[in-house]
């Protein structure tokens, strides 16, 4: 279905941008180009990926966006924190009053895992298999957002091709050269823009985002397995402090490699 979708968005961009030619320049308002971008690269990806992949990618996307990485981790933090002073005083089953109440879903099925009395082996391979499905999603959504990124560009110069085609078409009439050109160079522009200012940050806080969130979800698989050993309030603030230093090092390490890629 999607390499069908795919099909039919190439070549009706490609018959929409051929088929209404502008005949003079207007401003940086140009309708064919704006459907032959809008339309074309996410079609070129529909060859490849599914329906499905798009729909992950937005929805990847919009939680890097608007989710507060930093008020997840507080959380997480808290929560492991105050089971394991429980774990010790109360017993295991103090953990369910305190299961219905936690947000972050990878330590909600933990804490339910510990409930139903598996063992240290089992809840190990099962959040573990958890965090590699998530990240093999926001792979798949960074990818999707990196490859369109690549696209726009090229898509943009072939609506430039297209243009300076129209153009040579019409050189009886000297006095459209300078507005053709314009108009066959808009396009370009739209792939730079689109591509570099819209699809690359995409793909960009995609992947930052990836990181953290493993950071957070590996805290939460030792977090869950020190709470399964019912080990000590101390111990428990020893792993969150450890994976705290270590992600305030991971980020400034990537703001300073920043400024050195750049130059």
């Amino acid at each position: 279905m999607s390499l069908i979708i795919g099909i039919i968005g190439i070549v009706y961009s490609l018959y929409f941008a051929a088929t209404h030619p502008a005949t003079s320049f207007h401003g940086y308002l140009d309708k064919p180009s704006i459907v032959l971008l809008g339309i074309m690269p996410p079609s070129v990806m529909l060859l490849s990926h599914g329906l499905r992949d798009f729909a992950v990618g937005f929805s990847i996307l919009a939680q890097a966006l608007f989710r507060v990485q930093g008020r997840t981790e507080k959380e997480v933090i808290d929560v492991l924190t105050r089971s394991s002073a429980l774990v010790r005083s109360e017993g295991i089953g103090s953990l369910m009053k305190v299961r219905n109440q936690v947000r972050h879903p990878l330590l909600r099925d933990g804490l339910s895992l510990i409930l139903n009395d598996f063992t240290i082996e089992e809840i190990r391979h099962n959040i573990q298999n958890k965090i590699n499905a998530q990240q093999m999603r926001m792979s798949l959504a960074n990818n999707l957002f990196d490859n369109l990124a690549r696209l726009a560009p090229g898509v943009g110069l072939m609506g430039t091709v297209m243009g300076l085609i129209s153009m040579m078409a019409n050189l009886k009439n000297p006095e459209s050269i300078g507005s053709g050109m314009a108009m066959a160079m808009i396009t370009t522009f739209y792939g730079l823009i689109l591509g570099n200012i819209i699809y690359a940050p995409c793909a960009e806080k995609i992947q930052l985002e990836a990181e953290k969130s493993l950071q957070i979800d590996l805290m939460v698989l030792e977090g869950v397995l020190s709470l399964k050993g019912k080990k000590s309030s101390i111990h428990m603030r020893d792993i969150m402090s450890t994976y705290t230093q270590r992600q305030q090092a991971s980020g400034s390490a990537a703001s300073t490699a920043a400024p050195q890629a750049k130059r």
